[in-house]
């Protein structure tokens, strides 16, 4: 198997870097999933990362279907085709997505019919079929420009960072997110004296158990909330902002919005402090080449 994927990459990297062939060429693959399991181990979710490199993601159209072998039920296999549809769609998502389906199980107990099949093509090629439902691309914008928004910040106030997206179930910072990060940069250079905290929330928690992070797929560790906000954190900190105005946490599960997934799925930041700023403080903030390690603690 695991030639299968250094081929497959290879194949898809000299296909789409080619000029005559990626951009006129539809390509279709299947990914597999473990029995009764919707989210990909880490060898498969490899398989997708030459898409998800790919510039000019606008161009592209991913067709989606989900099956299963024919072990269980046929309504509880129906279910979970639609699952594993579901889980590859969300890691698609820059992409414009075409009926993303579940379609049940297949007529056999093979292992290969636990699996996704991928249609990927340009927009060009695209055939229009009755019924189908087109879902545009989910592409990082900022709301509000943060600089004016707060001019005059004040201790205790909450920025929502709207726009910072997160490869599904990993601390990895997608590409889209840098407009709005690069606001924050500008906003924390206007503050010099402005010290915060940034804090990571997940969705999809237990009510019960509010303080339990969920798995970081990239590492395998169960702390995806503190993990994203250490990534922010990072960022800021190769951007020149001194760590000592900085802290990041996790907090889980712990503060949900009430107004769904897409909303408790975030990165906050939270002013603790206003402080003027010093000659010698404005010397010490500027910009390094040097990026320590992280000492905070969790």
């Amino acid at each position: 198997m695991g030639y299968k994927i250094i081929f497959l990459s290879l194949f898809m990297t000299i296909f789409w870097s080619h000029p005559s062939m990626g951009q006129d060429r539809e390509i279709q693959f299947n990914i597999y999933f473990n029995h009764d399991q919707f989210t990909l181990e880490a060898d498969q979710r490899t398989r997708l990362d030459s898409l998800l490199a790919l510039p000019d993601k606008e161009r592209y159209d991913v067709h989606i279907n989900g099956f299963t072998n024919d072990i269980g039920p046929a309504q509880y296999n129906l279910e979970l085709s639609r699952k594993r549809a579901e889980h590859v769609k969300k890691i698609m998502r820059a992409f414009t997505i075409i009926s993303s389906i579940g379609k049940g199980e297949l007529e056999s107990e093979a292992a290969t019919n636990r699996r996704v099949e991928i249609i990927f093509h340009p927009k060009s090629m695209h055939v229009a079929m009755s019924g189908e439902i087109i879902e545009p691309p989910m592409i990082a914008k900022p709301n509000i420009d943060l600089v004016q928004r707060f001019a005059m910040p004040k201790v205790g106030e909450k920025i929502a960072l709207e726009g910072i997206l997160f490869y599904p179930d990993q601390d990895v910072i997608m590409d889209q997110s840098k407009e709005v990060l690069e606001q924050l940069v500008s906003l924390l250079n206007a503050h010099r004296g402005l010290k915060f905290k940034i804090m990571g929330h997940i969705c999809c928690g237990d009510p019960e158990r509010p303080g339990m992070d969920v798995i970081n797929t990239r590492t395998g560790q169960q702390d995806l909330s503190y993990a994203r906000a250490r990534s922010v954190y990072l960022y800021l900190l190769k951007k020149g902002i001194d760590r000592k105005r900085m802290r990041f946490m996790g907090m889980a599960y712990r503060f949900p919005t009430g107004q769904g997934d897409e909303f408790d799925r975030r990165v906050e930041i939270e002013i603790t402090g206003i402080n003027e700023p010093t000659f010698e403080a404005l010397e010490e903030q500027a910009p390094s080449n040097t990026l320590k390690k992280d000492s905070i603690e969790r």
